[in-house]
């Protein structure tokens, strides 16, 4: 008789073990990486949002602190719709956002000149003019 009730608790103990399992899994938030197709992604929608280079400052930070850009896109999303920031945000002012928050954003810089109606790079006029003369 005893063999039966120790028996009986044994499976009741693995019943309950894997009821509990299943009931923490379906708690479990899926991984911010797994996201629903009608949630758009905040640094795609802050992109539209941003001036001339401001892309290039958003995927620079990106590959720097992915969770951190994605935080700071949302906010600023929500500022730009409450109307506290005015649209386009500058790439420079992002850029100064970004590095005070700590982010180490490196940004290729580039100089242009623009002579005769031409816009061209530092470099490329500097060897015309050199090829010239």
């Amino acid at each position: 008789m005893e063999d039966e009730d120790i028996s009986l608790k044994l499976i009741k103990m693995k019943k309950m073990r894997t009821l509990m399992s299943q009931l923490a899994k379906s708690r479990e938030t899926p991984p911010p990486d797994e996201k629903s197709a009608a949630e758009p992604d905040p640094v795609e929608e802050l992109k539209k949002h941003v001036s001339e280079r401001g892309d290039e400052v958003l995927a620079a930070a990106l590959s720097e602190n992915p969770g951190l850009v994605r935080k700071v896109s949302a906010a600023l999303l929500k500022a730009l719709r409450e109307g506290r920031v005015e649209e386009p945000i500058d790439a420079g002012d992002l850029l100064v956002l970004f590095r005070r928050l700590g982010l180490k954003v490196q940004v290729e810089s580039r100089v242009m000149v623009h002579r005769k109606g031409e816009t061209k790079d530092l470099r490329k006029a500097l060897e015309e003019r050199w090829q010239a003369g």
